[in-house]
């Protein structure tokens, strides 16, 4: 913690020394609205209302509570503020030289619609939250073409993206250096990818459907859930209420994939909205890069159906509900296996995998009659998901039954600075499911209480401190502490610190599906107990305004430590052809420091840069070592450049990805030419962007420096031998890729 120590310490002194070179002229506040409860006109807070200088565009959102702080363009002078909210009437105000302090009242709008255009970043790190989180917009997820939830990290250090193994075309994620069943991934704070969505699950989500994501590290609210260990991922889906009336993707790169999304929102009353999307997904073309008979990405196919609808009775009554339907069929392996002559396959080796995924889910709210600002809100859902899968001669056949809801109490405690949020959760999962015709089936049924109090001053200081008790079925109770603050020493530097307490009911067999492509068997010496964490962190943030560039320039620092209580060991170091399982003997750490800077360069340039080292210690066989599969160096540089009205957008990004251990039991294997660690890499991607008034195109590659891991899969010539492994994957499996797709855009 020496090092933790010191730099907090070093953070505090730049703070201080900036906070006493360039005093910041400040305007904060508060917006409401009057609403009708019991006959009676009461004022309520308005969250995430949007007010920015109209002379400079530089901006902010108020806060849960309506509040919200904001830096003067300058001092000594009048400025016109702009402030609007959906529903409320767009106002222009006039702030005089020394006023410091604004409370307004919105009015209802009258008006059919109100359109305000301004440049939206691609990603940004609230100041607001002091739960450290970036959100990626719309725009940033429109750099690259992001056919889906697995492909919308590229420009962002804080996850990485890479395949399972080398045939299912299976992705999984990382953050701080760990597995991604370590992070929550939430869709508009409903339970997503998990249970048996979690090996395809980041594929399942189309990226035209995404209106943004918000990525936080470290443990997270207690009223989410006690499964976020090392950060969550919430999904933002596009809204019914405001949506474009119709919007069409289409996509399609060299490798023969192709892509059709549309949704289209309609009003059908003035409480009622509808929104109806689909996706369709399709790869038909064989790629054998290697020359080793086995497919690089399997065939595919993929459709799926959104139905959400709104309803807002405009007094004290919100709900979203929503149907989610998905068919996803994907067939790889050996090229020989798809021979039209040989109908039974000539005894090559294959893989089949279906899923029918069927999802309802419900969030609804009320606000409560009083003068406390008292809401209740529910949240439900109910997942039905069929998974067949075929590898080889082994087979993993299940079927997934889960129930989640969420009842929450929101209250004001006598002051505006104070609240709390209260509720209770139940979770239940009914898992029946087989591999190679053993029965690794199981159910939990998980209820759980929780309390969270949040202080916010307006000013400077904000604390949430959370506390949540869970009763599971098999692994006792879960008792998960967390907390987090957040000091703002001037408008443009804040520091957040973080710690809690997180546990995971591990799938200790589908949780370590990239083994099923193997010859590898599951030995199991015990009984798995539940996975236990702490994690604590530190971020400095801090916005900078050089003469020499044309807008700010934004610095972001922290760093994250997280030690394991119990940790589910998936041992691959002992043998080429074994899995073993067992629970922590010893030592689970990591250590995560990362750094980003980003800066407006010019008018519509934008230039982002990151850097992050991560040090992951893992006991395996008695023996502490570095994790398999994690890269210790990570750096990403990203640029934009837009012309006029984003007639042409130009992105580039730039990653280096640094060396990574590998298992030991690698060493057995002659033909693998890395044997102790993996190279470093270096990947390319571009996009180019033409706007036009109803609709754009856009045209571009990835992994343009065409790098590709050699000899992915050992052994290919033996896939029913001993030695056969298609997990060992730590790079890309295909080379250069160009792509080409088309935007259309109505709005009424």
């Amino acid at each position: 913690m020496k090092h933790l120590f010191i730099l907090g310490c070093s953070l505090l002194w730049l703070s201080l020394l900036s906070n006493a070179q360039r005093p910041a002229a400040m305007l904060d506040g508060k917006v409401e609205a009057p609403t009708q409860q019991n006959g009676e006109t009461i004022l309520i807070p308005l969250e995430n209302a949007n007010l920015f200088w109209l002379d400079t565009g530089k901006g902010t959102v108020t806060d849960a509570n309506g509040k919200f702080q904001l830096e003067k363009p300058s001092e000594g002078k009048k400025h016109q503020l702009v402030v609007s909210y959906i529903g409320y009437k767009t106002d222009t105000l006039v702030i005089l030289p020394g006023e410091d302090h604004l409370h307004h009242r919105m009015t209802e709008s009258k008006l059919t619609e109100v359109v305000i255009e301004t440049k939206q970043k691609g990603e940004f790190i609230s100041k607001l939250n002091p739960i450290q989180t970036q959100t990626i917009t719309t725009a940033g997820l429109q750099k690259l073409p992001c056919c889906n939830l697995s492909e919308s990290f590229e420009n962002t250090a804080a996850v990485d993206v890479e395949f399972s193994d080398a045939v299912s075309g299976a992705k999984q994620i990382r953050m701080l250096g760990l597995d991604g069943k370590f992070s929550q991934i939430l869709m508009e704070k409903v339970p997503e990818v998990r249970g048996l969505s979690a090996g395809l699950g980041l594929m399942f989500i189309p990226g035209s459907f995404i209106e943004s994501i918000q990525i936080s590290k470290g443990t997270s609210s207690v009223i989410d859930g006690f499964e976020s260990i090392t950060g969550q991922i919430n999904v933002e889906y596009k809204k019914p209420e405001s949506t474009e009336d119709l919007h069409v993707n289409l996509y399609g790169n060299v490798f023969g994939r192709g892509e059709a999304n549309i949704y289209a929102a309609q009003k059908v009353n003035e409480r009622w909205h509808n929104l109806v999307m689909g996706h369709y997904s399709i790869m038909r073309s064989k790629h054998d890069i290697e020359g080793d008979g086995f497919l690089n990405i399997p065939m595919s196919q993929q459709v799926q159906f959104v139905n959400r609808w709104r309803y807002d009775n405009g007094k004290n009554h919100e709900a979203i509900l929503g149907l989610y339907v998905l068919d996803d069929d994907r067939e790889g392996g050996q090229v020989a296996y798809f021979d039209s002559e040989n109908p039974s396959h000539n005894g090559a080796y294959g893989i089949g995998i279906r899923n029918k995924r069927y999802k309802f889910t419900g969030k609804t709210g009320f606000f409560l009659p009083g003068n406390n600002h008292q809401s209740i809100g529910f949240i439900f859902s109910a997942t039905y998901h069929d998974f067949q899968g075929k590898y080889g001669n082994r087979s993993f056949d299940a079927l997934q039954q889960s129930i989640y809801s969420n009842i929450i109490f929101n209250t004001g405690l006598g002051h505006p600075n104070h609240s709390l949020s209260t509720g209770l959760s139940l979770t239940y999962d009914d898992f029946n499911q087989y591999f190679d015709a053993i029965d690794y089936s199981y159910r939990e049924r998980i209820p759980g209480v929780f309390a969270e109090y949040n202080y916010n001053n307006s000013e400077n200081f904000n604390l949430i401190a959370g506390l949540r008790y869970d009763w599971t079925m098999d692994h006792g109770q879960f008792f998960t502490p967390r907390l987090h603050a957040k000091y703002q020493f001037t408008e443009d530097a804040l520091m957040r610190v973080s710690a809690g307490k997180g546990f995971r009911v591990p799938n200790l067999i589908f949780e370590n599906a990239q083994f099923f492509p193997s010859s590898r068997s599951f030995i199991l010496n015990e009984r798995i107990q539940a996975e236990e964490a702490y994690n604590v962190g530190i971020n400095y943030t801090h916005d900078f305004h050089p003469e020499f560039l044309y807008g700010s320039m934004g610095l972001s620092v922290d760093f994250y430590r997280t030690d394991f209580v119990n940790q589910l060991i998936a041992d691959a170091d002992q043998s080429l052809n074994t899995v073993v399982l067992y629970n922590l003997n010893g030592r689970s750490y990591s250590n995560s420091f990362q750094t980003d800077l980003s800066m407006e360069v010019a008018k519509g340039f934008d230039l982002s840069l990151a850097f992050r080292v991560n040090d992951v210690q893992i006991t395996i066989n008695d023996q502490l070592r570095s994790k398999p599969f994690v890269n210790r160096y990570k750096g990403l540089v990203s640029g934009t450049y837009a012309t006029r009205f984003n007639k042409w957008t130009f992105d580039l990004s730039l990653q280096y990805n640094g060396t990574a251990s590998l298992p030991l039991s690698l060493l057995e294997a002659d033909e693998l030419q890395y044997r102790d660690a993996t190279p470093a890499f270096f990947m390319l991607h571009g996009q180019i962007t033409r706007k036009f008034k109803y609709f754009s195109i856009y045209f571009g590659g990835e992994n343009l420096t065409n790098f590709t891991q050699e000899q992915p899969i050992i052994d290919p010539q033996n896939p029913f031998g001993d030695a056969f492994d298609a997990s060992m994957v730590w790079g890309p499996l295909m080379g250069r890729m160009f792509f080409v797709g088309f935007r259309y855009t109505l709005d009424n």
